[in-house]
């Protein structure tokens, strides 16, 4: 456990960071585009680069690039490694190119696809999403790149560069939204900034990693194996087909909810502020030990060690839970202070805010099931089992199709129904991998129902803690006021959770407290790669 939570915190201190720039990152976007036509017609634009990027970057490519690249270490060494990174980069950049040339071509047939005819009727947001959809397209291709070298230095045992890279994208937007809003740059001419700034932020998550990579022995070489005459190449492509059919189901949820949502002015884009808020605890715990668990399971299963990957889902598990569960309550009991305290401002207004903290509270849930999900996932990818996460993803879309296409027809609940649905998707996925699990692994480690009573009974302390705050302090209109109440509500809700984490002698919030303590160091081992 001492090496996965090493891992996990060096990851977690980057990710961190990226998040909170992400979150500021969102208000400054409120503050430039509002959260109504304007901003609804850049969520659709960078929705399919997007989508592109986790269909075959993050998600499909790099579960079969990192356990590729860590068997070929184990048999070749570091020198063939990086040769692999070589032509399976390149191999994949051709088809990235490809498809950034289809998407620019056909924007308007493909936006015309998935979205409402509401949204393809609207003079001002749907030639407005065509135009941002073309500039917008080379991000894919930024991104894989970026995605590539991550993986590399994965492998290589280098984690806090990869994962800091993200922050340099969002530093880019922060920065240059700022600028933006101090030149009074906001509405419709800020549109085309904001999306230069999102190209440029891209280019920045492969750039800063790039020092560290020539510090591993890498040197770039141009050698695409489209025939997949290279077995490693091959395999790697073998292990991404069932995934990407998997990732597809997912995306195609994705993408009608996408296109119910668009019916309503405003609900792509509060579902996307929304959603903000829960790429934080998922992001600082769900990729992080994710990240940490694909590279460790990878070199367990690369040495036939089945007791090694069942105790590293186990550890990661408690540390992921740990994390989410207080995470989850914080975002109910404090939806609306956080909406308001991030997104009241500029363009987006009160009512607006009310809004985006309704669908936080209801995306909720879905934290805890999304971390676990992200958790559990690269267990089977780095034992090359890829169709159980395929049916989990079936599992999930149908839950959430099941669950949200009936909600979003009930006019009191529209969008709404939307964000909920994304906890019943996620719970079904879960369901299925943990099933799964039990199978290959056996069932519930000895004392894992202690260990989850006392993780409820701390994030139940934690809530309660929370709410005390929220209410005892009254909503002020002034930015100040309104983030004293939310801080005073977090760090009441922390404290509560560590005093009874402390009581309850829970193995695991210690462990968070001690990754917490550690994460400062971990990033200064490391930090000096970026440079």
């Amino acid at each position: 456990m001492r090496r996965l939570s090493r891992a996990a915190r060096a990851v977690s201190a980057a990710t961190l960071l990226s998040r909170l720039l992400g979150l500021a990152r969102e208000s400054v976007r409120a503050a430039l585009l509002g959260s109504a036509r304007l901003s609804d017609a850049v969520d659709v634009a960078f929705r399919l680069p997007n989508l592109l990027r986790d269909l075959f970057a993050e998600g499909a490519f790099s579960g079969a690039f990192v356990p590729a690249l860590a068997r070929e270490r184990e048999a070749r060494g570091k020198e063939a490694t990086l040769s692999l990174v070589n032509r399976a980069g390149s191999t994949l950049l051709v088809w990235v190119l490809l498809a950034v040339a289809l998407l620019a071509a056909f924007a308007p047939q493909v936006l015309g696809a998935v979205t409402s005819a509401e949204f393809r009727a609207d003079p001002e947001r749907f030639p407005e999403a065509q135009r941002l959809a073309r500039i917008l397209a080379p991000f894919l291709l930024f991104i894989c790149m970026a995605v590539v070298a991550m993986g590399a230095l994965n492998v290589c045992g280098r984690f806090f560069v990869p994962a800091v890279s993200s922050a340099a994208q969002n530093a880019v937007l922060v920065g240059g939204g700022g600028a933006l809003l101090l030149l009074g740059t906001t509405g419709g001419a800020a549109a085309t900034p904001w999306a230069l700034l999102l190209l440029l932020g891209g280019a920045l998550q492969f750039a800063v990693q790039w020092p560290a990579l020539r510090r591993e022995g890498w040197r770039p070489r141009f050698a695409p194996d489209l025939r997949l005459r290279d077995p490693a190449v091959r395999e790697i492509v073998r292990r991404m087909a069932p995934v990407v059919i998997g990732l597809a189901a997912t995306h195609a949820c994705i993408l009608v909810n996408q296109r119910l949502a668009t019916s309503d002015v405003g609900g792509a884009s509060y579902l996307s502020y929304g959603f903000r808020l829960v790429h934080l605890p998922v992001g600082l715990v769900g990729v992080a030990v994710g990240t940490a668990v694909l590279a460790e399971a990878s070199r367990h299963a690369a040495r036939g060690d089945r007791s090694g990957v069942a105790r590293t889902l186990g550890d990661a598990l408690g540390l992921c839970l740990a994390f989410a569960l207080p995470a989850a309550a914080g975002m109910a009991v404090l939806a609306d202070p956080i909406a308001q305290l991030l997104f009241r401002h500029g363009a987006t207004t009160a009512d607006e805010a009310r809004a985006i903290g309704e669908t936080i509270r209801l995306y909720a849930p879905a934290v805890v099931f999304y971390c676990c999900v992200r958790v559990v996932v690269p267990v089977f990818q780095a034992q090359g089992r890829l169709r159980v996460p395929i049916l989990a993803a079936f599992a999930a879309v149908a839950a959430n199709l099941l669950c949200g296409v009936p909600l979003h027809a009930l006019p009191e609940w529209r969008w709404r129904g939307l964000a909920l649905a994304l906890g019943a998707g996620q719970a079904a996925n879960l369901a299925v991998l943990l099933g799964a699990v039990a199978r290959a692994f056996g069932g519930p480690r000895p004392g894992t129902a202690a260990v989850l009573a006392k993780l409820a009974l701390a994030t139940a302390a934690s809530a309660g803690a929370a709410l005390l705050v929220r209410d005892a302090i009254p909503a002020g209109a002034s930015l100040v006021a309104r983030l004293v109440r939310v801080a005073a509500a977090v760090a009441a809700g922390g404290a509560a959770y560590v005093g009874a984490g402390l009581l309850l002698r829970s193995r695991e919030i210690l462990v968070v407290l001690r990754a917490g303590g550690a994460a400062g160091d971990e990033a200064e081992s490391e930090g000096g790669d970026a440079s």
